[in-house]
């Protein structure tokens, strides 16, 4: 398996050419694409229940022709997405829900013949029942197409700006991602990831299953998990930081803060990065917004998030790539 080692910063090249293909099987695993992680807490309420649907319901109106299928725990297999309209039973699913319900959906495109491909188009989401004593933390995972973003940043950003108020959020992140199938990350065969992380240092990851078990495993799941081009910090977080002015004050040139009622999101350059040396290294905004959340960053790993292509026990491998701007 290659990876391309020449990516140039544009969308026509990201999108056409940031490919991970596995020739044995002669499927896509990865994608170079947008990836936004966004945590929140008591994701059994009704009203973090509906923002999550509000959410869902903002990216199937961004990329109706793009989504093919949508699953929830109830459907067997992905149920077939009709334009233009809003599934009835994933609104009941998501919002009538009760407390002590686990609520999980899938939006997806999905093509039969690459159904290892990630996609540009994904929304994923996780609301966590009350009673449940593991997970504390509940949460939305999605992919853009780059040329979403670099079109218009700021809309991006106002859409990131929005779902973080509706849904509360503690701590997320956005930008430029290795782009996964939900639950392969750790459970590939193969360390597909890995290789892209190490390219392009700028780039995403979450492997948002494995990292829940990380944080909760010592009660620390409202700490932030990374940073990148957009950081967002819930008002706790915030507070852990010395307040809002005191965050703003760290942020050096071109740098952009946002407020959002509960938090902030932090912006560290005008677009998105890949991080590698050809493309123009890491932009210091990223280094400072790493800067900032180091002091209250997650890092009590146990075990590793990365799957790497060697054998290692601990969690050496993921620390190191959450620590690359600092």
């Amino acid at each position: 398996m290659d990876i391309p080692t020449d990516l140039k910063l544009n969308v026509k090249d990201i999108e056409t050419r940031g490919i991970y293909r596995d020739d044995s099987v002669e499927k896509i695993r990865s994608r170079v694409g947008i990836l936004v992680s966004i945590y929140f807490l008591d994701g059994w309420t009704a009203e973090k229940r509906q923002g999550l649907f509000e959410c869902a319901k903002d990216y199937m109106t961004l990329f109706p022709e793009e989504i093919t299928y949508y699953h929830f725990d109830d459907l067997p297999r992905g149920k077939k997405w009709k334009v233009g309209v809003v599934p009835e039973d994933l609104k009941d699913h998501v919002t009538a829900s009760a407390e002590g319900d686990e609520v999980y959906f899938d939006l997806f495109h999905f093509d039969e013949a690459e159904d290892s491909d990630p996609s540009f188009c994904r929304f994923m989401a996780f609301a966590f029942p009350k009673e449940k004593t593991w997970h504390t933390l509940s949460g939305i995972k999605a992919h853009f197409p780059p040329s979403f973003v670099f079109s218009s940043p700021d809309r991006f950003v106002e859409i990131i700006r929005q779902w973080s108020e509706r849904l509360g959020a503690i701590h997320g992140s956005a930008g430029l991602g290795a782009l996964s199938l939900p639950g392969n990350e750790t459970s590939a065969t193969e360390a597909y990831y890995y290789p892209w992380l190490m390219q392009y240092p700028a780039l995403e990851y979450d492997a948002m299953g494995d990292y829940w078990n990380e944080c909760e495993r010592n009660r620390e799941g409202d700490k932030p998990r990374s940073s990148n081009w957009l950081t967002i910090l819930g008002r706790p977080n915030l507070d852990r930081l010395g307040g809002y002015v005191a965050v703003e004050s760290q942020l050096t040139k071109g740098m952009t803060m946002y407020y959002f009622e509960g938090g902030a999101l932090i912006r560290a350059s005008e677009l998105p990065a890949l991080g590698d040396e050809a493309t123009g290294g890491i932009p210091e905004g990223y280094r400072t917004a790493a800067r900032i959340i180091k002091p209250i960053r997650f890092e009590g790993y146990k075990y590793g998030v990365i799957l790497e292509p060697f054998d290692v026990d601990g969690p050496e491998i993921t620390l190191e790539w959450i620590r690359r701007f600092d």
